[in-house]
């Protein structure tokens, strides 16, 4: 089956997303991905063609005027107009392209397996996705956040048990995608009511699909309060997702483990873009993984006890 791995940053996350994509290639770099960086002209970083030529080769760079798409669509705070271009590749993308792997500028992919999502039974189903925290978060002891999360979910329209997914990586069936109609459904709610999808795309995605979409494992989306729970050894994850804000190559302002900005901050040095490998003499990263409370290992406990019974798609 044809399929592209789909990247669509701005800007400020071109040079991320171009660490990502180097991130597949390493993972998997037997395996002939078509991989597309899709954004608009003024998006690309100075530097992209001095990438060494052995990644630069396996890049193909789409730009265009996503305007003539995204019209009404409006970014919100952290959040620019770019979160809403992987609701076009289908409309952007070559014809032949049978399955879009969408992955987000602010995740690595550390272990093999991204190229499984090429010849998963979707099951007629229009995509595969992770779970998102906003979900996940009900095996948390009760408290704000939690709350926060159901009432957005209810917000929705959706009852508390119906799967929420998060966007930033989904395996998506062309053919099932075209024929509900997705893109024209999910952009048209986003621009006759933006304010009640405070997650954008991702909970106008939600709230048109009610759950209609083929689970994956957390080893495809590690993110958010994976970090925290010592469940990094037991799930072996093949995606991290630094959801989180600031992100680990922020080097000055990043408070998380070294490991991730020492990723960031070595692939940055050998690249085009040095700058972004400049961190402080005494960064305020942390050499120690994060204190296993006892309020997170029995978050943990219950959130593996729902994952092993869980029939994810890449059981």
């Amino acid at each position: 089956m044809r399929t592209a791995y789909c990247f669509t940053p701005d800007r400020t996350f071109f040079p991320p997303a171009v660490r990502a994509i180097a991130s597949l290639v390493e993972a998997e770099p037997e395996t002939e991905h078509e991989i597309y960086l899709v954004c608009e002209p003024d998006d690309v970083t100075p530097g992209f063609d001095k990438l060494a030529p052995a990644l630069r080769e396996r890049i193909k760079l789409m730009t265009l005027d996503f305007s003539r798409y995204d019209a009404k669509l409006a970014g919100k705070g952290r959040f620019s107009r770019a979160v809403f271009r992987r609701l076009f590749l289908d409309e952007i993308l070559p014809a032949p392209i049978e399955r879009i792997v969408t992955v987000d500028s602010d995740m690595l992919i550390v272990r093999p397996g991204l190229s499984r999502l090429a010849g998963f039974d979707l099951a007629g189903k229009p995509l595969a996705a992770g779970y998102d925290m906003i979900f996940l978060m009900d095996f948390k002891a009760d408290d704000a956040l939690v709350r926060q999360f159901q009432a957005s979910r209810r917000s929705l329209g959706l009852a508390l048990d119906t799967p929420y997914l998060n966007a930033g990586l989904m395996t998506i069936d062309r053919a099932a995608w075209q024929a509900e109609k997705l893109t024209e459904r999910v952009t048209k709610a986003l621009r006759d009511d933006p304010k009640r999808y405070p997650f954008m795309e991702q909970d106008a995605l939600n709230a048109t699909l009610v759950g209609r979409f083929a689970p994956l494992s957390p080893r495809y989306n590690f993110m958010g309060d994976f970090f925290l729970l010592d469940l990094e050894r037991r799930l072996e994850p093949i995606v991290l997702h630094f959801v989180n804000a600031p992100k680990p190559w922020e080097l000055a302002a990043w408070r998380g483990e070294a490991r991730f900005a020492e990723n960031y901050r070595d692939w940055f040095a050998a690249s085009p873009w040095p700058d972004w490998a400049k961190a402080p003499a005494t960064p305020h990263w942390r050499r120690a993984p994060p204190a296993r409370t006892r309020l997170r290992q029995a978050f943990a406990a219950r959130l593996l006890a729902f994952i092993e019974k869980t029939p994810f798609l890449d059981r």
